[in-house]
């Protein structure tokens, strides 16, 4: 439930550029000359305080659709609480979320809102994060299914390195790789959600 909410932060406020928030800042960019060899991402000596535009980020304009695209959104009773409420258009981002609307947005709506806005290979593979915590929450586990995914979420993790600068991986996001043992060792995760407590 927490990893899901924390995976969703790294992801959500990088993808929109939220300041503050973001883990695409400038140490990160400093850093990333000295770790690994993305050139598109490294900062230009003669102008060192500015950041060039990456990839896996919205522009301005299409942080504007996904907040009213998010504002208009409409649930089901007890689907989901009000997103509209956290939506601030003058910041355009997004603020105040409990897990459970984290473990809604992470799960259906990232592959909708953010589809066509991102490079192909930033979009499957936030899709395929998203797959992979939906196959963990269902309600019926095949084993042989959990194994696959375990496989499947070491791999999507290499792909998000290959995206995202390393500063964005914290301890809280390797811990999706474990998600699948955890499961079948344990018991269904829904017999674990605090969501009716919060």
């Amino acid at each position: 439930m927490h990893i899901e909410k924390n995976v969703f932060d790294n992801i959500f406020d990088t993808v929109m550029d939220t300041k503050e928030k973001t883990k695409d800042n400038l140490n990160a960019r400093r850093n990333l000359k000295s770790i690994c060899n993305r050139p598109e991402l490294e900062l230009d000596e003669r102008r060192p305080n500015v950041m060039p535009k990456a990839a896996y980020t919205l522009s301005k304009e299409q942080k504007r659709r996904v907040c009213e695209w998010i504002k208009d959104l409409q649930f089901p009773d007890s689907y989901a609480s009000n997103l509209a409420r956290c939506v601030y258009m003058m910041e355009l981002r997004m603020h105040g979320m409990k897990s459970h609307d984290c473990h809604v947005f992470i799960q259906k709506l990232i592959p909708i809102a953010i589809r066509k806005m991102l490079p192909e290979h930033v979009w499957s593979t936030l899709t395929e994060v998203s797959l992979s915590f939906q196959s963990i929450c269902s309600t019926t586990l095949d084993v042989r299914k959990l194994h696959e995914l375990g496989n499947s979420v070491a791999i999507i993790l290499c792909n998000l390195e290959k995206i995202f600068p390393p500063a964005f991986f914290d301890s809280m996001g390797h811990l999706i790789v474990h998600q699948s043992y955890v499961a079948r060792v344990g018991e269904l995760v829904e017999y674990k959600w605090m969501y009716p407590f919060e």
